[in-house]
């Protein structure tokens, strides 16, 4: 990563969330006049010479090129435009219609400004870097949220009528995991409120997290919580799945509700409860939670819905995960998970009943020491990166409430394992989720902010954490991205679903479009533009680092 003079005065005296920096922009021009250039073109020898150079380029087919007055490259290929700063080991590509209206290059031109022009096959685009914050950008990424992703208080992607744009209109439809990225949303704003005190996210955070409890209340089951709702008028056969009709007729409910939205209650119930919420509120998390966890413990672990069967994925019951060989691969991950809320209702409550399950569970059934191998690396197809944000947001409460010394020894094990596997994802929410949990370490009080980081910043990747930010784009329309042809990459695999994988992840703004639930190994994806991303997987990370002082 290369350190800029405003980033390392961010590092050296704090501010990072308000230190300048750039940002990359771009705007499409229709076909027309070609500005002059003020950069050097690079002849065909030159550029013969790149192709032979030191930092490998990720394509060959080179078409033009020119040298700025700084001396960083620029150069057009058949498959996209690339960058080289000096001293840079490794070219910027910069491709699909994430940023080039063709990824044909056919003339470049340096503008006095410094923005560089590129002419293609579709059309002519400028892209230059314009000066900005990180709350700046975390500003742009939440208005567009706000404007857009929005629906009965879920939050969620929508599908425009018009690729890239949602001038022509959109939709917000139901999805599977409404609960879940909802419940994400929830702890972003109570962490921002947490961190700033700014009502508003309060105010946001309440909105959602009301959502999520009428997502409970529709179902009419205490403690079984939907999927999604949509209103009666609605077709859900649409949306595929289960639906129920709520008994006062006027909404339809998503049901076989997985461990995906209980995780994501329980996550973001806790946050809110301990950062944002009102006497009146808490006492309304107190009572789901409650009911939630009162429901799979007098269930013998499992979830039930109205057809009185266990959901598909709704399962923690030590015979299925400690005896039943078809449930090996969820093992450590739904043990993890069944602690973790435990430990919420704990904390919430102050139950016996639930330090009761939870001693039970450790001392009979070793729940705490399946959790230690719960991230698999072999055989492939359990290699699941949905599963690893399921098991972070888990880890989060349970290594933050947990406070028995010997209990923390295991799951810090645990974590630390499972870290160490995903550390060259360069993830902020699991480097973070991971300090927080070496942080409560020294901090003893998990319903305040903690005063000081408590844990080294190379210990989480601190730096990393910060360019990623810096790098992610604040488009989050999901383009058609192809990088399986690149010459940079070295030996490629295969993961899960068959899609072709590099050996380390490439920047945030070089492949497709993915929540913390993807892999970000993978090579190729995206879509026709139609489908925007709420941009909740950079909110949550952002704010939960700054709530933990972890980017100070």
């Amino acid at each position: 990563m290369m350190i800029t003079l405003p980033l390392l005065a961010a590092l050296i005296f704090g501010g990072v969330s308000d230190a300048p920096m750039s940002d990359w922009t771009h705007e499409f021009k229709p076909a027309g006049e070609f500005p002059k250039s003020v950069g050097q073109p690079l002849s065909a020898d030159r550029l013969a010479e790149l192709k032979r150079g030191t930092a490998p380029l990720p394509y060959g087919d080179l078409t033009t090129g020119l040298r700025t007055p700084d001396g960083t490259l620029w150069l057009g290929t058949t498959k996209g435009l690339l960058r080289l700063e000096p001293g840079a080991d490794r070219y910027l590509l910069f491709h699909s219609r994430r940023w080039l209206p063709d990824d044909r290059i056919d003339e470049l031109a340096l503008a006095g400004n410094g923005a560089i022009w590129a002419r293609t096959p579709g059309g002519m685009v400028r892209l230059w870097q314009r000066q900005t914050t990180l709350d700046q950008k975390m500003t742009a990424i939440h208005t567009a949220l706000r404007a857009h992703h929005i629906r009965l208080g879920m939050v969620g992607a929508i599908q425009t009528k018009t690729p890239g744009t949602t001038k022509d209109g959109y939709a917000q439809p139901s999805n599977d995991n409404d609960g879940l990225w909802t419940s994400l949303y929830v702890a972003a704003e109570a962490f921002r409120y947490g961190s700033t005190g700014e009502v508003e996210a309060r105010k946001n955070a309440w909105q959602s997290l009301s959502a999520m409890l009428f997502l409970e209340q529709v179902t009419g089951i205490p403690g079984f919580v939907a999927r999604s709702v949509v209103p009666a008028s609605d077709d859900p056969r649409r949306y595929g799945g289960q639906w129920h009709r709520s008994a006062n007729g006027r909404w339809w409910w998503k049901g076989d509700t997985s461990s995906d939205e209980v995780d994501g209650h329980y996550f973001a119930h806790a946050i809110y409860y301990d950062l944002a919420a009102t006497d009146e509120q808490k006492e309304k998390i107190r009572g789901l939670i409650t009911r939630m966890t009162d429901h799979i413990l007098d269930h013998g672990g499992f979830y039930v819905g109205p057809s009185g069967k266990p959901t598909t994925w709704g399962v923690w019951a030590p015979e299925k995960l400690n005896h039943d060989l078809k449930w090996i691969g969820e093992r450590g991950l739904n043990s993890l998970e069944w602690l973790s809320h435990l430990k919420v209702a704990e904390h919430i409550t102050g139950l016996e009943r639930y330090t009761e399950a939870i001693k039970e569970l450790n001392d009979r059934y070793a729940y705490d020491i399946n959790t230690v191998r719960q991230k698999f690396i072999w055989p492939a197809n359990l290699v699941n990166h949905s599963d690893d944000e399921l098991a972070f947001v888990a880890y989060y409460p349970l290594l933050w409430y947990e406070r028995d010394a010997r209990q923390r020894k295991i799951y810090l094990l645990s974590i630390e394992r499972s870290w160490r596997i995903e550390r060259p994802e360069h993830s902020p929410l699991f480097n973070f989720i991971y300090a927080a949990a070496r942080q409560a370490n020294r901090w003893k009080e998990p319903s305040q902010r903690p005063s000081e980081a408590f844990v080294d910043p190379k210990v989480y990747d601190r730096d990393l954490c910060i360019a990623w930010f810096r790098e992610v784009p604040t488009d989050m329309y999901r383009w058609s991205i192809t990088n399986h042809d690149r010459h940079d990459l070295g030996p490629l695999s295969r993961n899960r679903s068959g899609q072709v994988c590099s050996r380390f992840v490439l920047p945030i703004g070089e492949r497709p479009l993915n929540k913390w639930n993807g892999d970000p190994y993978q090579l190729d994806g995206g879509g026709d533009g139609r489908e925007r991303d709420d941009g909740t997987f950079v909110l949550l990370p952002y704010w939960m680092g700054r709530y933990h002082r972890l980017l100070e």
